[in-house]
């Protein structure tokens, strides 16, 4: 069977109304062929092509033909709920024939059992789970996965994480728990997979972990593919806290409540003043970085470029040397133990000894800034945090050379797609540079939706410029918002670049229209979004995540506001780097980097309103610079053809009534 006789001839047995669509038999056709000819593919494929569908049933007929496990990767939860629960039971039906398909989860998600036992043998638990604890116990005897998610009872961060499996603190085949364990049985079954889905940083994770955490696989099928370079990105980098450090040195011991693993070694004076050392050094050092390094507490991040002397490498030296003495003590102790102690003593040096070496190689890095391709910036902690002290990152400058070296070169087809992989329609060299390879053949599959007669484009010319009028905020945005859902009578998104912006209109207009409105940073995504579902003429202010990903049909969302053009902050640490190379280079970065990833950004956030064929709405962009600048033209290309453009608001509320119902 081939995939156009399963659209053409078995999916009209189970629709009656079904009509096979000339873009998604296109779509379907390529992945075939790239899964047969091991080439790979970028694939634009605009909303409503039925890109699920697509990719699924050559998927499905390659791993059920050649016995092996196709892996398709998304960025989002409901996405993978939409293909485990609704598309792939289709694709089994058409075909005939039982599809195993199943989830893989990160190694934190699952229970450990011999960390859990643990824990309830030493009562180590907080009192905030006293009353619950009965529950969990109780869930854990029953369930058959061991997976947070399936637990519906109150659980802290602080229990779950002392109960979690960890993927540098497992015994492994050494444990007395391995047969029964929820993470390997469960890891066993993705091996028998025909199709196996997973999220974008598990699959990031698992190509910065030497492709250890998936089972072996060569066809991968990449959906809402434009967030997955960022995201492998921040896979391989590092994040480094004063706290993280502090607590590797009290699991080995804890000098105030003289309680730790080394207590258990037999000569332990040597390693305890080691230890002791290293506790006083990253007090210094992490003092040190407050006073060395500027930063306001109100800004997320500020790039670090400059070498710094501070405690001239005390505490990397001192933390490298610890690790090389317990390195030294896994001679003597055995992982393959008999006794459990022994094991569990093993592992702790082990994991502890790894985690050190990383700390103190990260800290020189940071120190010298001798790795032109990594990129190292500081952030203050959150509020909330227990110290005051810096949180340290660094990050490679450049996903490309990543994915060219890991990714592309250990697959045998890799099929990119997304609705939202070009600004402009066909013109593909802005992705193509971020996942590293020109090896690739591309196709760009139009939306079959009737943009031009279904939806209208509204960017009025009477507004100030959000970059030189600073009284725009509270005049001209309250002014067009509130007009824009009167109009619509809510039923409306209102997309913001930051979250200041968005707290200052939500308290001034939620007074000014009739209409309840739910803002992301109020009550956050999931309740927000919940909220504007459940309530009629709701309105729903919201920042980065409700761009895209966000799919709501029907008379529900037929309004949406652009506050302001999405251009990328020049100052966040990669970008800025990356923009400073582009410009030794002779090229522009605003040209090249800025202005693509703005409409693309604008294109996804446009993507919201038509979800269906039936769909119709407007989009507002209250940014003036559309108008006066040079670039405008192209955020204007980057929109959907033939979409009417309107600058004056009698002429957007005379059309939009005129929509069709």
């Amino acid at each position: 069977m081939d995939v156009s006789s399963v659209f053409t001839k078995q999916l009209p047995k189970l629709w009656k109304d079904y009509e096979v669509r000339k873009e998604q038999m296109e779509m379907s056709q390529a992945i075939e062929s790239a899964f047969q000819t091991g080439s790979n593919w970028v694939i634009e494929a605009g909303t409503g092509v039925g890109k699920s569908l697509a990719y699924l049933i050559p998927s499905a007929l390659f791993s059920l033909e050649n016995e092996c496990t196709v892996v398709v990767s998304t960025e989002t939860k409901s996405l993978q709920d939409q293909l485990l629960y609704k598309d792939i039971p289709l694709v089994s039906e058409a075909l005939g024939v039982p599809i195993n398909a199943m989830v893989a989860l990160g190694a934190n998600n699952y229970l450990c059992k011999r960390k859990y036992n643990r824990v309830m043998e030493r009562g180590d638990f907080g009192p905030e789970m006293e009353s619950s604890l009965p529950y969990f116990v109780n869930w854990e005897k029953q369930t058959e996965s061991g997976i947070r998610a399936e637990y519906d009872g109150f659980l802290s961060n602080s229990f779950w994480s002392s109960v979690a499996r960890e993927s540098d603190n497992c015994l492994g085949r050494n444990c007395p728990n391995f047969s029964s364990s929820y993470y390997f049985l469960e890891k066993d079954k993705w091996k028998k997979a025909n199709i196996l889905i997973v999220n974008h940083h598990l699959l990031a994770s698992h190509l910065a972990g030497d492709f250890k955490l998936l089972p072996p696989f060569s066809q991968l099928v990449i959906d809402e593919a434009h967030v997955f370079p960022e995201i492998v990105g921040k896979a391989f980098g590092s994040e480094i806290r004063y706290e993280f450090i502090l607590n590797l040195l009290h699991y080995l011991y804890f000098p105030e409540k003289r309680t730790g693993l080394v207590l258990k070694l037999k000569s332990n004076e040597k390693i305890i003043k080691q230890i002791e050392a290293s506790i006083s050094y990253a007090n210094d050092l992490f003092r040190m970085l407050l006073s060395a390094i500027p930063l306001q507490f109100n800004q997320f991040s500020s790039r670090h470029t400059e070498r710094i002397k501070l405690d001239n490498g005390a505490l990397e030296d001192t933390l490298a040397d610890l690790s090389s003495t317990l390195e030294g003590l896994l001679s003597k102790y055995k992982k393959d133990s008999d006794d459990m102690e022994e094991k569990e003593l093993a592992l702790g040096l082990e994991m502890v000894a790894g985690n050190l070496k990383k700390v103190s190689s990260f800290l020189t890095d940071f120190r010298l800034k001798t790795n032109p391709n990594l990129v190292f910036w500081i952030e203050p902690p959150p509020q909330m945090a227990k110290d005051p002290f810096y949180y340290l990152f660094s990050q490679p400058k450049n996903t490309d050379e990543i994915l060219a070296n890991t990714l592309f070169p250990n697959m045998d087809s890799v099929v990119l797609t997304s609705a939202t992989l070009s600004p402009t329609a066909g013109n593909f060299q802005y992705f193509l540079k971020e996942v590293g390879t020109s090896e690739v053949k591309t196709k760009t599959l139009n939306s079959p939706f009737q943009y031009q007669t279904h939806s209208l484009l509204f960017v009025p010319k009477q507004i100030a410029d959000p970059v030189s009028d600073p009284k725009r905020n509270k005049i001209d945005l309250s002014y067009w918002i509130t007009r824009l859902l009167k109009l619509s009578e809510g039923d409306a998104f209102v997309l913001f670049t930051s979250n200041k912006l968005l707290s200052e209109l939500y308290e001034e207009i939620r007074n000014l229209v009739p209409y309840p409105i739910f803002a992301q940073t109020e009550m956050g995504p999931i309740a927000a979004k919940r909220e504007f579902l459940a309530n009629k003429n709701s309105v729903l202010f919201g920042v980065s995540s409700f761009w895209q990903g966000v799919d709501i049909k029907g008379d529900k969302l037929r309004n949406v506001i652009v506050t302001k053009l999405p251009f990328q902050v020049p100052t966040e640490p990669v970008l800025q780097a990356k923009m400073e190379d582009m410009e030794k280079k002779g090229k522009s970065p605003f040209w090249e980097m800025q202005v693509p990833k703005t409409c693309l950004l604008l294109r996804q956030g446009f993507g919201r309103l038509i979800r269906s064929q039936s769909d119709t709405g407007m989009v507002s962009i209250l940014d003036p610079r559309i108008h006066t600048k040079s670039y405008g033209k192209n955020v204007l290309q980057s929109l959907p053809k033939g979409v009417p453009l309107i600058t004056e608001f009698n002429d957007l509320e005379r059309k939009f009534h005129l929509l069709p119902k």
